[in-house]
């Protein structure tokens, strides 16, 4: 692979550091171990003949989504999207195969899950569209059986309210409307420490903002220390990749919430990352002319924003999948 310039090889080095990980599984008997072993302790039954018979499709998930990714790394923006799109739902339909073997069980559950409304031809911004969750489809299935998440079906997102939520965006978002949407918090030995002017933003009290971050996050108040509010919270809403309310910036080695009480989304990024490049994916399909326009011309900071956005899923998600994964190991 070409290394175009220093900064860019930089990425391209990164981005393939999680491919190496996600290629340890490229062996049908290290496959077919790893997932006996998950099946084992998950109280399943018939392990052996689970982890036999899904440990080539589990590498080939894997496989196929690394093409897509590799290509889309090499393809120019007008089709990323598309690639990006197809290499994720692969890596979901591995992790899939770790919590449910008989998938696909039905046929239902192979559509996207997804819907976007159709473009309006005047004034349409990018972040004020819209996706909606199905019923039946891959989106709701990863919902339940990944993380546990249920009642979402017909839900709506819009962009913007999905894409504050991913903590690599702030500074596009923070230049084009001077505001802020995260508040970075520090997690240190297994405790989340909110900072006091949090509590401002929020227009709550301290025990107010306790009382409320308990309930909502499942965080435990332990106490006032200085100028921050001590959490602890369980051992899986710690891990990024599975965290319905603690945000990740991969890049920074940050953490953060969101400053706004109401834009608690309650979705792991990786269910985020899928409903926001589903919708750019279908842009780059059916909306050919909107989608040359800005990305020939620059019409709008929608251009900044998804470009971005692209350049970050690219590596991160990935990267959740390999931590996914090796929470098993």
């Amino acid at each position: 692979m070409k290394y175009l310039d220093k900064g860019k090889g930089l990425k391209i080095r990164m981005r393939d550091h999680e491919w190496k990980e996600l290629s340890l599984f490229y062996s049908v008997e290290s496959s077919q171990k790893f997932l006996n072993k998950v099946y084992t302790e998950s109280g399943m039954e018939e392990p052996k003949r689970y982890a036999f018979k899904n440990s080539e499709r589990f590498i080939f998930f894997i496989k196929h989504a690394e093409s897509f990714y590799k290509q889309a790394s090499l393809s120019p923006l007008e089709i990323k999207p598309i690639l990006l799109f197809y290499g994720m739902s692969q890596l979901l339909k591995a992790c899939l195969l770790t919590t449910d073997p008989s998938y696909p069980s039905h046929a239902s559950v192979l559509a996207h899950g997804v819907t976007a409304r159709k473009r309006k031809k005047q004034n349409y911004s990018f972040r004020d569209d819209e996706v909606k969750v199905q019923r039946n489809g891959l989106c709701i299935h990863v919902m339940k059986h990944l993380f546990g998440i249920a009642g979402l079906e017909e839900e709506r997102y819009t962009m913007k309210k999905l894409l504050t939520a991913i903590p690599e965006l702030h500074t596009v978002f923070y230049f084009q409307e001077k505001k802020n949407w995260l508040t970075r918090v520090e997690l240190k030995d297994d405790l989340i420490s909110v900072p006091e002017h949090a509590v401002i933003h929020y227009n709550m009290s301290d025990s107010r903002f306790a009382e409320y971050i308990s309930h909502h996050l499942k965080w435990s108040f332990l106490r006032k220390d200085h100028n921050h509010l001590v959490f602890e919270a369980e051992p899986i809403d710690r891990e990024p990749w599975s965290s319905p309310n603690l945000l990740f910036h991969l890049e920074k080695n940050q953490y953060y919430i969101p400053s706004q009480r109401d834009h608690f989304l309650h979705l792991p990024e990786m269910i985020i990352h899928y409903l926001v490049l589903y919708n750019i994916g279908m842009i780059a399909r059916y909306e050919t002319e909107w989608w040359y326009e800005l990305l020939t011309q620059h019409v709008s900071d929608d251009y900044v924003m998804i470009r971005r956005f692209l350049e970050v899923t690219e590596r991160k998600f990935p990267y959740y999948v390999s931590n996914f994964l090796k929470q098993y190991l």
